[in-house]
């Protein structure tokens, strides 16, 4: 009898990823803290990439927008009247998909500690970058809040200004006193939730005995339906990826490369070519949403889907059966939409 072992998607256990909310750049990143900022000759992305590193941090997590990195958005900008020398020219950013399409600025102040304002964007879906207090010019992203509107500790950021992602909030810098306020189609952790659970399907067992006497591990189907949540359609690379128990990416098992309607599910199915580690050791699968294809994806250029904070358990409920119904219940879906 084949089993399903119903694994959950836990993020909760991907430190960076969790907390970040969001994809994060630093501005000090060796692939291009070294290149020059806008039309400047003197200042570079690791020196004053602040505000370029957090626009390319909306970009790259806006649903109608390409892979964008710093060093792609500061070669665009430059190309497209982004800069007047190396200051940004805020409403320019957007533009890289078209005028009104994707990523817009919507709102912008330049009183301190603004909670109302910083409040009311959030709520109503955008994202700010804020000028932080404490520091001559510069400018971290703010994702969400958690917590009473009118405390800095209540509003998680993505500060480019480490080398390595570092979990903050603005009350690391006691607030802030500019904003610019952007709206978008957020590939967040909201984004996408888990129609079913994640199903791992083993070969029958009588084939087991194939397998041992080649000395040839087991593998698995692995099946999950997903859901857009987004007014848009999403197209990327969806990445069924081996995690160990401390939430550590130990390599990318299989990928598919699919548009998701807006609105829309769509059904997953994995190759798994080998179920030692879930079976011998404490890992897990997890699923990850890149626009780009890596073997080895950077979490924090990453989406998790996330189905729920839940432990996971095992549904010893026999799986060949509930796979068949799962098929046949979508050969019919299919079947219906053909007139």
């Amino acid at each position: 009898m084949k089993k399903i072992q119903a694994l959950l998607l836990l993020i909760i256990f991907i430190s960076g990823l969790i907390a970040a909310d969001f994809n994060w750049f630093s501005q000090g990143d060796e692939r291009w803290k070294q290149e020059k900022l806008g039309m400047s000759k003197k200042s570079t992305i690791g020196r004053s990439g602040c505000v370029l590193s957090c626009l390319s941090m909306l970009l790259n997590a806006e649903a109608s927008n390409p892979q964008i990195t710093p060093a792609r958005l500061n070669t665009w900008l430059k190309q497209n009247g982004g800069y007047s020398g190396s200051k940004m020219r805020w409403q320019i950013p957007g533009e890289i998909d078209g005028s009104g399409n994707g990523m817009e600025l919507v709102a912008q102040i330049t009183s301190r500690n603004n909670w109302k304002f910083l409040r009311d964007q959030l709520a109503a879906g955008n994202k700010v970058i804020v000028k932080v207090n404490n520091r001559r010019s510069h400018w971290v992203l703010v994702t969400r809040q958690d917590g009473p509107y009118n405390k800095a500790s209540s509003y998680m950021i993505n500060d480019p200004g480490t080398k390595s992602y570092v979990p903050r909030t603005l009350g690391y810098y006691g607030g802030f006193k500019a904003a610019r306020s952007y709206s978008g189609n957020w590939l967040d952790e909201e984004a996408f939730s888990l129609d079913t659970e994640i199903q791992i399907v083993p070969v029958d067992s009588i084939e087991f005995i194939f397998y041992d006497m080649v000395n040839s591990p087991y593998p698995a189907d692995v099946y999950v339906r997903i859901e857009n949540k987004l007014q848009v359609p999403v197209t990327g690379y969806f990445i069924l990826g081996l995690f160990d128990k401390d939430g550590n990416l130990v390599k990318n098992v299989d990928y598919e490369y699919s548009t998701v309607e807006a609105n829309g599910t769509y059904d997953l199915m994995y190759e798994m070519e080998d179920m030692t580690d879930i079976q011998k050791k404490d890992y897990y699968v997890n699923i990850l949403y890149s626009k780009y294809f890596s073997k080895m994806p950077s979490l924090n250029e990453t989406l998790a889907l996330v189905q729920s904070k839940d432990l996971p358990k095992v549904d010893d409920t026999d799986s060949s059966k509930d796979l068949d119904e799962v098929i046949n219940q979508n050969q019919t879906e299919d079947d219906s939409e053909v007139d």
